[in-house]
């Protein structure tokens, strides 16, 4: 299974253009759908308050540079996307977290409605300059 995270309901997912911090890999910066095998990764995504922010896998932190913003009462999103319904010459291997599909639209399989503040069961959350 794929999960998507998203602080937006939506009936599908569609190609986005991906932001990061400067210096970003370019791998990182595509015009795809973004999924992972970790659900805690794609709750992080939907927890995450606007701004810049990094997560640390390793450690399983999460930088926001906006701290203030987050908000743990917040309802987010986590869809699921079956992997067998994305051709395998559609799909890229960013790294182990990430996994993108070069197409346009994808209905989910189903959608999760979380609280942000459930990433803390995962994360840490740090913040601030």
């Amino acid at each position: 299974m794929l999960y998507h995270g998203s602080c937006h309901l939506l009936s599908s997912l569609k190609r986005r253009q991906a932001r990061g911090p400067p210096g970003t890999p370019k791998e990182e910066s595509l015009n795809v759908i973004y999924f992972t095998s970790d659900f805690a990764f794609a709750l992080a995504i939907a927890s995450m308050s606007e701004g810049i922010n990094i997560v640390n896998h390793e450690e399983r932190t999460i930088h926001l540079e906006n701290p203030d913003k987050f908000d743990p009462e917040k309802i987010v999103y986590v869809y699921l996307v079956n992997e067998k319904r994305i051709f395998e010459d559609k799909r890229i291997c960013i790294d182990k977290w990430q996994v993108v599909a070069d197409i346009d639209e994808i209905v989910p399989d189903g959608v999760e409605f979380h609280k942000a503040g459930e990433i803390l069961r995962f994360y840490n959350i740090e913040g601030g300059r």
